[in-house]
């Protein structure tokens, strides 16, 4: 296997971003369902301050005549039609289900909850089969690239003033989804003393989507894209080579799929780390909302969260991304396909969230201080 500076720069990336996913508290089963139960918003307030500094950064780049000088090259995802309403439906499913993303779930590994191993197992299974199924999801039509297609394309104005008017829309609805926060009444914050309670404690939404959009540009400044489902194909496709059985939609290693590789492998160490001097690091804790509200028995939460990272991966790979590949690092691009992957999976996973706690929504608000005990 070869070992170059891809890699290290890949490796480097991934590690900051998991420690920005363990520090907002984005690796948390209840931070993740109470998004999705819309009692919960902090995740996507992060989301919307990440996608705001994207944008803006971009955008400016561009407007200031800079972008090749940066190497400021957003990649924009390509419209798939169907496809996106297929994968989005799929992820969105096992999204809700599990309480993970592709992202999330090598972070909560690196953070010592072993129950998210299940995914990983699954999130890899899901890619073979992926690649597998290929041939037939191109013969039927299902996967059926087009042209990339953008906002600023559709109403033919400059990518750099509408990226800045995009970033500044997310600030407003960052700002507008913390006022209606419902969790905002079941917090019970306690100010940091000191500087060293600031680094340990949780970051808040704002800082740490800023710090997310600021890695998301560095690594398009590295020719690179910050996004966990195609890591985890890199890194899939590259074990695949080692071994003499590369995969059909990754004949080939390169810098791009070594970069891509060491960006999912970072994400472990990085929210390690994290963990660790946060003192927030317990081994195989599992989420309490989930074992009390969902399941007791251990032998279904460890098919759900198996299950829930296959279709994950299914469905990341057939719509072309998922939490962060899809919102997070493409809705700065101006993608519409990334808008309607994303936009597919969001209203799945709602739905499919308040179908599991239909009637339990009071319980699941009961287990918060127990989840915010074991930083769950």
């Amino acid at each position: 296997m070869e070992f170059s500076t891809s890699l290290l720069m890949g490796l480097l990336t991934g590690a900051l971003f998991g420690a920005v996913l363990h520090k907002v508290g984005a690796i948390r089963y209840s931070r993740i369902e109470g998004m999705l139960l819309l009692t919960d918003l902090k995740i996507i307030k992060f989301a919307f301050i990440g996608v705001a500094t994207a944008s803006i950064l971009y955008g400016l780049a561009f407007l200031l005549g800079v972008n090749e000088a940066l190497n400021i090259h957003p990649r924009v995802m390509p419209y798939m039609g169907v496809a996106h309403l297929l994968g989005g439906f799929l992820f969105g499913i096992a999204f809700a289900a599990s309480g993970l993303c592709p992202g999330t779930c090598l972070a909560r590994v690196g953070s010592g909850k072993w129950l998210a191993f299940a995914a990983v197992i699954g999130l890899m299974l899901g890619i073979v089969a992926y690649d597998l199924m290929y041939p037939l999801l191109v013969d039927s039509g299902i996967i059926a690239k087009k042209e990339p297609l953008t906002l600023h394309g559709i109403f033919g104005l400059s990518y750099g003033v509408v990226a800045v008017v995009w970033g500044i829309l997310f600030v407003i609805l960052a700002l507008v989804a913390d006022w209606f926060d419902p969790a905002k009444k079941y917090e019970h914050k306690t100010k940091p003393k000191n500087l060293i309670e600031i680094l340990r404690s949780e970051w808040h939404w704002f800082p740490s989507g800023v710090l997310a959009g600021v890695l998301i540009v560095w690594a398009t400044m590295q020719g690179q894209y910050l996004g966990f489902s195609g890591s985890l194909l890199a890194l899939v496709a590259w074990i695949a080579d080692g071994i003499g059985h590369p995969l059909t939609t990754v004949p080939t290693v390169n810098d791009t799929i070594l970069w891509r590789a060491g960006l999912a492998i970072g994400v472990i160490p990085g929210a390690f780390i994290s963990s660790l001097l946060s003192r927030t690091l317990k081994f195989d804790v599992v989420p309490p909302s989930f074992a009390e509200v969902v399941t007791p028995i251990p032998w279904i939460r460890i098919s759900l969260v198996f299950f829930g990272g296959f279709f994950l991966a299914l469905g990341a790979m057939i719509g072309g991304g998922c939490t962060t590949g899809a919102f997070l690092a493409a809705y700065p691009t101006l993608s519409v396909g990334s808008i309607v992957q994303s936009g597919t999976f969001f209203i799945v996973g709602v739905l499919t969230a308040n179908l599991i706690y239909f009637g339990r929504w009071s319980r699941f608000i009961k287990t918060k201080p127990a989840a915010d005990m074991v930083y769950d």
